[in-house]
């Protein structure tokens, strides 16, 4: 297929790469900032610009645009391109809905992917799962067939349920993410390795997997209130003394 990318960030750079890989051909990259369009653009082997106007649209046409930026730019960028009444135009949010798309265009729909991307860190699409939504079923077919050029594991899902997943997704992902950063940063304050922790992390996770409830272990899921006490006089500041009652209390209340 015809590929058309607007965005130049680390879900743009991975999936664009992807894409190419895979047999697609990226006819197009767009950033509003020019250097950033061209790092991208070289490296796909494509052309590149900073300009959405309807005569350079039409000097590359596209079967699929892909919408890759970020959230808050989405609606934006939508509102710069012409109606394209034949092609698709897709945004890659789990958390937008496609309504921000089904206002102006005939074809749209959602691509998005259940993974932290990094523009650096090397992806393996083979292995994430992929979530579309589309206005229509002719759609539905032709993302169909550009997911699963990308992944085997496709889901089709409203936007309602995908912001669910969204919401889910920062529960499993973000939120543990920072609370090992705060765990490393009091590590190295007392000069201790964080990397330690390899293996506890590992484990946490493959048990969470398969029942998190039952897999809870710790001071606040026995109710040990001597050893809390002890580990809130052990912390450095307000913020962590507060995130460690607030986590406790949940998990006392989850287990009383």
């Amino acid at each position: 297929m015809q590929i058309f990318l607007i965005g130049s960030g680390n879900v743009a750079t991975q999936l664009g790469q992807a894409l190419k890989k895979c047999g697609h051909k990226i006819t197009f990259v767009y950033s509003p900032t020019l250097s950033h369009a061209k790092k991208l653009g070289r490296k796909l082997n494509t052309s590149f610009g900073r300009s959405l106007d309807a005569s350079l649209i039409a000097r590359y046409p596209s079967d699929i645009y892909i919408i890759a930026v970020k959230d808050d730019a989405i609606a934006e960028v939508a509102k710069k391109l012409p109606a394209l009444k034949n092609s698709l135009v897709i945004h890659t949010s789990g958390a937008t809905d496609i309504s921000v798309l089904k206002k102006k265009f005939k074809n749209c729909g959602v691509l998005w992917q259940i993974q932290t991307i990094k523009a650096k860190t090397k992806v393996d699409f083979k292995k994430i799962l992929l979530v579309i939504e589309t206005n229509n079923p002719a759609s539905k077919q032709k993302l169909l067939k550009l997911a699963r050029s990308l992944s085997p594991k496709v889901y089709t899902l409203n936007s309602q349920q995908r912001r669910i997943l969204h919401l889910g997704a920062v529960w499993v992902n973000n939120f543990p993410n920072h609370l090992y950063y705060l765990s490393q940063s009091l590590l190295k304050k007392n000069h201790l390795p964080f990397e330690i922790f390899g293996p506890l992390i590992l484990s946490t996770a493959m048990n969470g997997m398969n029942n998190p409830k039952e897999s809870q272990t710790g001071p606040a899921k026995r109710n040990d209130k001597k050893t809390m006490n002890a580990h809130l006089k052990l912390l450095p500041d307000k913020n962590y003394r507060d995130l460690y009652k607030l986590i406790s209390k949940s998990i006392i209340n989850t287990y009383k």
